[in-house]
């Protein structure tokens, strides 16, 4: 695993150079964003959960009776609150209110670039380590459930869809993911596969 974690690290951006600007699909929501509205900040966790020689990606299950994407797979994340130094300290606040997993378990290494959606967020994704024995505490109003995905099956490209929707009156591409009958796409799946072209720029 030392090998893997060590292509990890290389592969995002370092804790010291946050991404600036725009995320790296803005072109693809030129259509649908309104360029005078100014994109609202948030992070998200994406951790990738170390034990022995493994190593796996944990994703939440929103809650069922949220009013927006309920029930999709997400990474633990949400927008960047004025009392948060920065967007480590939002995605580390984020992950403990809504899984319980703290800070004392969780080593931020990097960045992933950027992403926006279309809902008018402009995520920063940071990337980090958790401890294999963290101590899970959901919080019901936010999460109904957390699992991992070993990081071999999100690299292996078979498992990797590209599917065609279409949306707003434009063919667009997604990404999807299949995982014991879970459904990973959407803006996280996308995460995940700016870091797969960042690892593989790395051969």
């Amino acid at each position: 695993m030392s090998a893997a974690v060590d292509r990890l690290r290389r592969a995002v951006r370092s804790l010291s150079d946050p991404p600036h600007g725009a995320g790296w699909n803005a072109a693809d929501l030129a259509d649908v964003l309104d360029a005078s509205v100014p994109m609202r900040p948030a992070a998200v966790l994406v951790p990738f959960v170390r034990r022995d020689e493994e190593l796996s990606v944990l994703f939440t299950v929103r809650a069922g009776h949220l009013r927006h994407h309920a029930g999709q797979i997400s990474f633990p994340g949400g927008g960047i609150d004025a009392s948060d130094t920065d967007a480590i300290a939002a995605a580390l606040r984020e992950t403990e209110e809504e899984t319980g997993i703290g800070s004392a378990d969780i080593e931020p290494f990097g960045y992933l670039d950027a992403f926006d959606t279309v809902s008018g967020y402009r995520v920063m994704p940071v990337a980090a380590f958790v401890r294999g024995a963290y101590s899970l505490h959901m919080d019901a109003g936010e999460v109904d459930e957390v699992f991992e995905v070993p990081f071999d099956f999100l690299l292996h490209e078979a498992n990797l869809h590209h599917e065609q929707i279409l949306w707003q009156g434009r063919a667009r591409t997604i990404h999807a993911f299949e995982w014991e009958g879970r459904r990973i796409w959407g803006a996280t799946a996308a995460m995940l596969k700016n870091l797969i072209d960042r690892l593989e720029a790395l051969r």
